[in-house]
């Protein structure tokens, strides 16, 4: 297993499968974290960030930590009431779910990143050459551009998103397959 440093990110040796190596708390990491989830599960980056700070993990596995927790704390309620994980539960009846983002102050959002045109001119040369970066070459890009790794991560996803790979004799995905209209 690859060493993890205190602020959650691993070291240059990555997993078999590429991914980032899991997140061990400390008791007290766990302890803070706990605490501001039953402050506000739905914290935003202001309060990310000073959690950060306080418990020298990255801001990114921050909220990917509240997002889990969420999950896992629906994923409970649903099943002590009654309710299968797979149902929804029935909208419009009585009042709104306790651990809707409603029932919390809205936070301020990360503000958007602004990414200049030789920050993209870097990414898409990356691009061209691998459309699925491994954690090394997205920390390299990372450094080059002076982006987090977070966003050029997310930058990718939307990038291949944005650009299928199709075959040049392929017709395109949409129309594959599908069958014609009778008329």
């Amino acid at each position: 297993l690859a060493a993890m440093d205190p602020t959650g990110a691993s070291s240059r040796s990555q997993n078999p499968r590429g991914r980032r190596e899991r997140l061990v708390l400390k008791p007290s990491q766990r302890e803070t974290l706990q605490a501001a989830f039953e402050q506000n599960p739905y914290p935003g980056i202001t309060t990310r960030e000073e959690l950060a700070r306080e418990t020298g993990i990255a801001e990114d596995r921050i909220q990917t930590w509240f997002g889990n927790r969420r999950a896992g704390h629906l994923r409970k309620s649903r099943s002590a009431s009654g309710q299968a994980s797979e149902e929804e539960p029935s909208q419009g009846q009585g009042e709104p779910q306790p651990w809707s983002p409603e029932n919390f102050p809205k936070a301020a959002r990360r503000k958007r990143t602004r990414i200049t045109t030789s920050q993209t001119s870097l990414l898409v040369e990356a691009f061209e050459k691998n459309r699925y970066p491994g954690n090394e070459a997205k920390e390299e890009l990372a450094q080059r551009t002076g982006l987090p790794r977070s966003r050029i991560h997310v930058w990718f996803q939307n990038r291949r998103a944005r650009k299928p790979v199709q075959s040049a004799s392929a017709p395109p995905k949409s129309l594959a397959g599908s069958p014609t209209p009778a008329a």
